[in-house]
């Protein structure tokens, strides 16, 4: 706000003449001209409150929030009834990470009440009131911005952002859209929509409108870095990376930019190029960064350097936590790694099923540790875990308790997140190598059973088969195979395949059993999504199991069977190339980003077709005490 209404003094004053002369620099964009002007006029005239204010504005619009705040302070000292200048003041401190919340409100309320009509007070005091955790005081200054000031958009547009930071993505949606609709040639106001509709996962509206605003602002950096965000989500990184190039040489100083950029690096197995992304993002953010932290853990990860990924690991779990991992709150400490004798420590859930049952190979680590140790997780995990952990209590997820209820206290010392168990336990390529193998047990007398069923066909090789996940999001589908694609790895004489694919639909069934000669065998009495301890003894029967990167992968590798996944890049660390750290008779295929799906298939069959080749029942009896 460097033109204000404070110049009452006649034209033909010097002082007058060289400050509107000033102002005319700054609102064309010459600051450094501006800035000269002003200071000449205090050396004369040093009290000048006016001089002082645009002087303090100029300082910030150049990015000196301390000098601002200098100055402007002066300037309030001189003529402490401008409602301006306490405006002007609350937004250089703003700029400041270290100011306080408080003194920033303060300010602003008081240029609301020197001057009703201060609508970027208004603003800050809003965002402000977000930022103290007093949300719905904010919502409701915003609202009353918005039917005050309809023409104020820089208010719509902060309340769109508050809503998405409560998580009201529907509502957020409806102030962008009515902001697209007030100025449809602003690209701002178009980059903060499409980023909502992917916050939405509303795809297929944000490749048109992203089509249209890339037509319409053709080098606008934030509708460039929405692009790049967009093609990243569904697992085009190749495509998102000039995108992302483009966005970043726009405004090299927005974190966010250099995070997608990063993204996009370790996706493509840049990993050096990611981390140094990353680590620039996190200078830029100045301060802590959850989403930024899990990143370089990853990262870190991905080259091998263990100890640094695992330190940064819990970072995920920070704030409102990141999306797909599941965070909790507790009254009691995180378990530092120390000793445990006389305690009782809970292990939690934190990520998926798959994630969680390799996490939990490392409680046979923390068993050696004493104590008392609790699992809890989600209840189909429960007789899985409890089957190879008897010392330790294995449970579903309890609801938080009532720290008004005694009785409901929790029955533990400490706690620890499943997956964090790496931050004590797997510090060093040597410490996977000692992890524990075949690390579960199975139900020998079910697999039997299941076995049996089989009848003259366990004489040959035994192949279970997976080719999706539930989960079908766009995201996601980019992993996986349809039945029709995955059908062609399953063309080998003589094997028996075992239908590992929870949540398969009777289409799926049918087809592969008439495409592949009634070699595919169903267990329509086996719930391979709700009941794992018999899905796992389903697997104990395998030789071999093709299945994607889900949990149908993960439990014949727990149990040591040769197994052939495919999926994106994989962001640890691959033995020989090609077998996974964690799960080493596992051979993971990673997926060509730039390529269709279905193009993994023949690497499929053609490794299958090695295994089979020096095929021996031999591992299969002796795990099922044959």
């Amino acid at each position: 706000m460097a033109r204000q209404q404070v110049l009452r003094q006649t034209p033909t004053n010097p002082v007058v003449a060289s400050l509107q002369k000033a102002i005319a620099l700054q609102s064309s964009g010459k600051l450094e001209k501006a800035l000269r002007i002003y200071k000449s006029v205090l050396k004369k005239h040093p009290r000048n409150a006016d001089a002082n204010h645009l002087l303090g504005v100029t300082y910030r619009q150049l990015g000196y929030p301390k000098r601002a705040i200098e100055y402007i302070g002066k300037a309030i000292q001189f003529s402490p009834d401008k409602a301006p200048f306490f405006t002007n003041l609350a937004r250089a401190q703003a700029d400041l990470p270290e100011s306080s919340l408080e003194e920033i409100l303060q300010n602003a309320e008081k240029a609301i009440r020197l001057d009703a009509g201060q609508v970027e007070a208004i603003n800050l005091k809003a965002i402000t009131l977000f930022k103290l955790g007093r949300k719905p005081e904010a919502e409701r200054v915003f609202q009353k911005l918005q039917s005050d000031f309809p023409n104020y958009l820089e208010g719509y547009r902060n309340f769109g952002k508050l809503l998405m930071e409560k998580e009201e993505h529907e509502k957020a949606l409806s102030i962008f859209e009515k902001l697209v609709q007030k100025e449809p040639d602003n690209a701002e106001h178009r980059a903060a929509l499409i980023w909502c509709r992917l916050t939405l996962e509303d795809y297929d509206t944000v490749e048109t409108e992203l089509a249209d605003a890339l037509k319409r602002f053709p080098d606008d950096g934030d509708i460039k870095h929405q692009a790049a965000k967009y093609l990243y989500m569904i697992r085009q990184p190749y495509e998102a990376l000039s995108f992302a190039e483009d966005a970043v040489r726009a405004d090299p100083k927005d974190s966010g930019r250099h995070v997608t950029l990063g993204l996009c690096y370790l996706f493509m197995r840049r990993r050096e190029e990611a981390l140094e992304s990353f680590l620039l993002a996190k200078r830029l953010a100045n301060g802590d960064n959850p989403q930024i932290d899990w990143n370089l853990s990853l990262t870190y990860m991905a080259l091998g350097d263990f100890e640094k990924g695992w330190d940064l690991h819990p970072a995920r779990l920070a704030g409102k936590g990141l999306g797909g991992v599941m965070s909790r709150e507790f009254d009691v400490p995180l378990w530092d790694g120390g000793d445990l004798t006389d305690k009782t420590l809970l292990v939690w859930q934190d990520q998926g099923i798959g994630d969680t049952i390799v996490s939990g190979i490392m409680l046979h680590d923390l068993l050696e540790r004493g104590g008392r140790i609790i699992y809890e997780g989600p209840p189909k995990t429960v007789k899985l875990f409890q089957r190879t952990f008897p010392d330790i209590e294995c449970r579903g997820t309890r609801i938080p308790y009532n720290a008004d209820d005694p009785s409901a206290k929790p029955d533990y010392d400490c706690q620890i997140a499943i997956s964090d168990l790496g931050g004590h336990f797997r510090r060093s390529r040597e410490a996977y190598a000692k992890a524990r193998r075949p690390a579960f047990k199975f139900d020998r007398d079910q697999a039997l059973g299941f076995l049996e069923r089989l009848k003259d066909r366990a004489d040959g090789p035994i192949v279970g088969v997976s080719w999706r996940s539930q989960n079908l999001a766009t995201s996601r589908m980019r992993s996986y195979l349809s039945a029709p694609d995955f059908c062609p790895v399953m063309a080998f004489d003589g094997v028996t395949y075992v239908n590992l694919q929870y949540v398969s639909v009777e289409k799926e069934l049918r087809f592969l059993e008439e495409h592949t000669n009634g070699n595919f065998i169903d267990f329509p009495d086996v719930d391979l999504f709700d009941d794992l301890d018999s899905a796992m003894s389903l697997s104990a029967i395998c030789d071999f199991v093709v299945a994607a990167n889900t949990s149908a992968s993960v439990l014949p590798a727990v149990l040591d069977i040769p197994v052939l996944s495919w999926g994106a890049p994989y962001l640890m660390p691959l033995l020989e190339g090609k077998y996974i750290l964690t799960l080493p008779t596992t051979h993971y295929c990673e997926i060509d980003e730039r390529l269709p799906t279905k193009e993994i298939v023949p690497v499929l069959k053609e490794e299958l077709g090695k295994l089979l080749k020096d095929f021996s029942p031999e591992a299969r009896n002796r795990r099922l005490g044959l």
